[in-house]
């Protein structure tokens, strides 16, 4: 029965994460669609929230791979002990000892951020926290004029319709 209720409980991690990834798509569309400041706010927001819902996750799976493993080893070591090929001092020394050198709440990710990607993020920390009553219009005009200007740099060339495939030129002797 305790099976069914951690499943239940695992789906709704699932179901959370995947409205987040929709919501996130939703607002970058939009964004894309409509590039604005509010739009870049909202998809700032959803992408955030669509990385703690990721991260929250993936460290729920790894407590609950980490306790699998820690039973795993006790029925292992149960087993050996009910056939005395292990001895009862063996099992301590083995029990505790700690199973990795690193930190066993949670081992690091990754290397910590270089100095320049701080400045980066303080940036897209201010831009989710500003308030909307603060922002001049004229702010918000140079922000909307700045977000579009950025992205049509840095979209895809649409193909202008032609007639048909390209054809190949020969050069004329």
């Amino acid at each position: 029965m305790c099976e069914g209720v951690g499943t239940r409980v695992d789906d709704e991690v699932d179901d959370r994460l995947w409205n987040d990834f929709e919501s996130c798509a939703q607002s970058v569309t939009l964004l894309y669609r409509n590039p604005t400041w509010k739009a870049l706010q909202k998809a700032a927001a959803s992408t955030t929230q669509l990385y703690k819902s990721g991260l929250e996750r993936e460290k729920k799976f790894f407590d609950k791979g980490y306790v699998a493993g820690r039973q795993s080893v006790a029925r292992e070591m149960l087993g050996l002990r009910r056939h005395r090929e292990l001895s009862l001092e063996e099992i301590w020394k083995l029990l505790s000892k700690p199973l990795c050198a690193v930190d066993h709440n949670r081992p690091s990710p990754g290397p910590s951020p270089e100095p320049a990607d701080n400045h980066a993020v303080d940036v897209f920390q201010q831009a989710l926290c500003v308030p909307s009553n603060a922002v001049p219009s004229q702010r918000v005009s140079e922000l909307n004029t700045f977000l579009s200007g950025q992205l049509s740099r840095h979209r895809k060339r649409v193909h202008s319709p032609s007639t048909g495939c390209y054809k190949k030129f020969r050069r004329s002797q």
